[in-house]
Formats: C-alpha cells, structure tokens, sequence
C-alpha cells in the first residue's frame, strides 16, 4: 500500500460530518468512553477500526510509522479543528515516517511544504506484552514552527540518526511509546478573528497544533490497546515547544482526562502567551502581507494561498514579544484564561509532573549572532531585547562578565528567561497547588568535538539523546547516565510517584519552600546524579516577577 504522505486507498471527503470533530473540539467525548475496547493483538499485522496496520520489527521492538490519525487539514479544512481520518481499504504499510508539516530550513527541521501530515508513530516490545503497558506520548520540539517526528540529529557524527526513535526506549523500558506531528507556524497558530465563526459548538480560532495534540491524544485512547498499551496510564512528554505545549495541555480543560502524567523538558507555559487579540492582530498582519485583509471572504483567499508564500509572509511578520509564547493563545476554548492564572486557581490537571532544563540552554540560540565583548555592547543587548527600562532590573541581576563575559552572560540570561525560569515557574505553581512534581537540571556537556567547538555546554535539547536512547553513547559513563534517565522517566510514567533508576539517588519531591531537585550532571561517575538545593532559585525568582508584569 502507498505510505500515509501519499494518498491512501479510498475517498477523503474534505468537508465530511461535523459533529465528531465538534465532539473532539468540545471535549464531548470522554476519556473513558473514547477507549478502544478488545485485546492485545500480536505480532505486526494490526486491525484498527480505521483499517489494518502492517508494521515492521526493529531489533526487540514492533515498530509501526506513518499512522493517520486525522484527515489532511487541507483546502476548506485548513485551520479547521482536525477531523477524524477516513477509514482506508486493504493494508497500510507503516514502513516509514511520515512527511515533516509545512515549515522553512532550520538547525533540526526538514523544510516541508506538506498539508497533509498529521500522522503518528507507535513503538512497542516484540513479543507483545500479556498485560497492558504504561503509555509514553511524545510532542516534538521546534518553537511550534519546525521539526517533526523523523528528524536527525543536526550534528556529527550522528547525522543520520533519528532523533525521536523510540525502539530501544520501548523494547528495555518495556513501555509502548507514541511520536506525533501536528500542523506548525501559520498552519497550527493562526489565530484569524473570522475563525470563531466556523465551526457551530466550538466559537474559537488558533491553537490548530494544540488541537492537533490532543486529536491524537484521543486517537491514543481509542487505538493503543491493540498495540499493548494502557490508555488508563497515559504520559504526555515534550521538549522545548512540546515542552511548553505540555504545560498548555496540563491548564487546558479540554485535554484534562487524555493523560495521567506530564513530563515537560526544558519550557513552561505560564511566562507568556498572546492574547485572542494579539493573535488576531499577527494574523491580520499576515492576511494583509497575502493581499486578502479586503477580501470579501478573507478565509477564503488565505487558504487559496500556496504553502510557500505563506510560509513566507509569516517569517516576514513576526509576533512582537518579548519572552516567546511560541504563538499559543488564550482562545478562550482550550485556553479559557492565562496558563498562569489557570494554575494559580488550581484548575489544571491534577497529575503528576516532573520538569527541568538544562544547564546551558542559551548557547544553541546565539550560533549565528555576533558576540558582545564588552559591557556596553552588553547593556545594549539588554536594552535591544528587552526595553530600557527592565534592562537596567536585568543587569543587576546578571552583571555584565558575571558568567565568565559579556557574552556568556548574555547566554546565560537569555536561556534562563525563556526555558530554565518558565519550567521552574511552572513547577512553583504545580507544586503550590499540591500536584506531585520533580524537578531536574541536566547539566552533561557531551563529550564530542562539535561541543567544544561550538562552546555549546550541556546545551538545549541535549538530554533528548539520553530519555530515548537513540544514539550511541560515547563513553561507558554517558551510557550509565542515559539508563538512569530512561529508568527515571518511565518510573514515573509507570507510578505517577518517587522516580527511581538501580543504584541512584532518591529524586527529592519539589516543593517551593525547600527548592529541591535532582541534578543529572554526568559527572564523578558512577556517582553522576545527586540531588541540588536553590538551583539559580534568585534568577527565577526574578523572572517570575518579570513574567507578571509582562503578562498580567
């Protein structure tokens, strides 16, 4: 059979009944009553109710790529809620990854000009287990502009290694482990006025991403015992904008039931995110870049727009922020208020979190820019990014050469502003309301030329390797490390409590008073993880101010 990027056999009527996707977008189907009924089917010939799935082993693990589990958001459905996939006649050979979504080149993204990619991936142990397993489900990172579930890894010596492959994380964990993609940039955060009015039973717009996610959080419901998974012990982890989107999936009333922990590395979602205006007024910017702002139907000429001019209009119009919100908005529909003030009211998911960030989140930023040498270009830099007048609040902060130079101070901040600070934050708020939740620092500097090189440190996204197992360790000790982690993790996916990995430490329970977490240093191995008190607790105090009165 054709792969899922091209079409399957069988008609996709773009415009088929609404009122299931209403029920997705409202939230009328429940947890419990969207799970797949039947038993754990063996082997790599799986029998859906969409249609049959023929996957493939990979070492000890059934591997199965590629898996539709909405209809391509394509011609009137562009921006719409996702609609269920069709049913398809005969077999679908899910061989390989799907095509990225429709994005530019980046360090990790493939660009794309593909609609149609809203498929998903599914890991689990050869043989199949007896008895359903936890469920791990993994939202890719990218800002929300690029990346997908088939990336490599953007440096040597591991270019042709697929960053989120999940075989050896689901065969030695003994877990069933999901990767999605989901629409990106101005086809998943578009957030137009006149989309309120579309859809009867859901009046909202933006967030199509966001909708996406949970789409397939509701297709993990339906569909993952079959592959040996429980859809009553279900984790949603991320990382960087999959970390933030987790956080927005913890304070969003529509998603609260589709999962039963949350793992969010290195973001949170209470520093900043655009109002239905300010999303609005991007859009509006955007249409009008695209001639359409004086169209009669406006919708209408924006989605006879082709994929590249879009693309293109969007990076020629950016949001104006100063801590990114990766454009996720307060819709009033899956974000009813500020994630700030949905965790402050303590009407989030109640679930177990476990968060962190790493060490040198900064350095992966500032690749291509021109570094500041002295402390005037430093207070210049401040000034640019962040106004004058909370500029000289930040330089009290983080003196000018108090990291070593003025530049690494600069990266220092800048990483702790937008990822270090924001998870921590979260966690304050989670924690305060009496939730479970853990707290790390991953601060292993990779023992590879291109780290050195590039002075990049234990830099963003450098813990990803370790919880997935997907490259091959360079040393003995970064081996030990990555099955610490991956034991850590899926400990807590399997109990929602005390993460434990063999010969440890014990992962103290954060709470805001004491500021315990755990620290992954990879150092004085074996010894290489131990707990940390107060870490950068006075910068996140500050920024914690600065969050308030950025976004009140």
């Amino acid at each position: 059979m054709r792969h899922p990027s091209r079409p399957l056999t069988g008609v996709r009527h773009p415009l088929r009944t609404y009122v299931y996707v209403l029920l997705l977008a409202t939230g009328a189907v429940a947890a419990g009553t969207a799970r797949a009924s039947g038993a754990i089917q063996q082997g790599t010939l799986i029998t859906l109710a969409s249609g049959q799935v023929q996957g493939h082993l990979n070492e000890d693990s059934r591997e199965f790529l590629g898996i539709p589990y909405a209809a391509p958001p394509v011609g009137a459905l562009r921006w719409r809620p996702p609609v269920p996939a069709s049913p398809w006649v005969g077999v679908l050979d899910a061989a390989s990854f799907s095509s990225p979504c429709a994005q530019l080149p980046s360090l990790t993204g493939t660009p794309s000009e593909q609609e149609d990619c809203l498929y998903l991936n599914v890991w689990s142990p050869d043989p199949a287990p007896a008895e359903p397993l936890p469920v791990m489900v993994w939202i890719h990172g990218g800002s929300n502009l690029v990346g997908s579930t088939g990336d490599f890894v953007p440096f040597p010596p591991y270019e042709n290694v697929r960053l989120y492959d999940a075989h050896l994380l689901a065969a030695e964990q003994h877990l069933v482990v999901v990767t999605i993609n989901y629409r990106l940039g101005v086809f998943g955060f578009f957030g137009h006025a006149a989309l309120a009015g579309e859809d009867p039973g859901f009046p909202y717009g933006g967030n199509q991403g966001l909708l996406d996610q949970r789409a397939a959080l509701i297709w993990v419901q339906q569909n993952i015992a079959a592959f040996g998974g429980d859809p009553g012990n279900v984790t949603i982890f991320g990382e960087s904008a999959g970390s933030f989107d987790v956080c927005a999936h913890v304070a969003s009333p529509l998603s609260a039931g589709l999962f039963h922990r949350a793992i969010s590395e290195s973001g949170g979602c209470t520093a900043s995110v655009a109002t239905a205006a300010a999303a609005a007024s991007h859009a509006n910017g955007i249409s009008e870049a695209l001639g359409c702002s004086g169209a009669l139907d406006e919708l209408a000429c924006l989605r006879e727009v082709a994929v590249p001019d879009l693309l293109t209009a969007a990076e020629a119009n950016p949001e104006d922020i100063k801590i990114t919100n990766l454009g996720i908005a307060i819709d009033g529909g899956f974000l009813p208020a500020s994630p700030r003030s949905i965790f402050d009211a303590g009407t989030f998911a109640r679930v177990p979190y476990l968060l962190g960030a790493n060490a040198d989140e900064g350095t992966l930023f500032f690749l291509e820019e021109t570094p500041v040498t002295t402390a005037a270009e430093y207070t210049a830099a401040l000034e640019d990014r962040f106004g004058a007048e909370l500029a000289p609040e930040i330089e009290a902060v983080y003196p000018s050469g108090s990291a070593g130079s003025p530049q690494a101070t600069l990266v220092r901040l800048i990483g702790d502003a937008a990822l270090v600070c924001s998870t921590h934050d979260v966690a304050r708020r989670v924690a305060a309301a009496g939730s479970r939740t853990y707290v790390y620092n991953f601060a292993r500097v990779i023992p590879q030329p291109f780290v050195s090189l590039l002075k990049l440190g234990a830099f963003h996204g450098a813990e990803i390797p370790y919880v997935f197992g997907s490259v091959t360790p360079p040393t003995a000790g970064d081996e030990r490390l990555g099955t610490r982690m991956q034991e850590y993790w899926t400990s807590f996916a399997a109990k929602g409590r005390n993460p434990r990995a063999k010969k440890s430490a014990r992962w103290p329970r954060f709470r805001p008073k004491h500021y315990d977490i755990l620290g992954l240093d990879g150092l004085g191995y074996p010894t290489d993880v131990r707990k940390i008190k107060n870490f950068r607790r006075a910068e996140c105090d500050f920024w914690s101010s600065v969050y308030e009165r950025l976004n009140p």
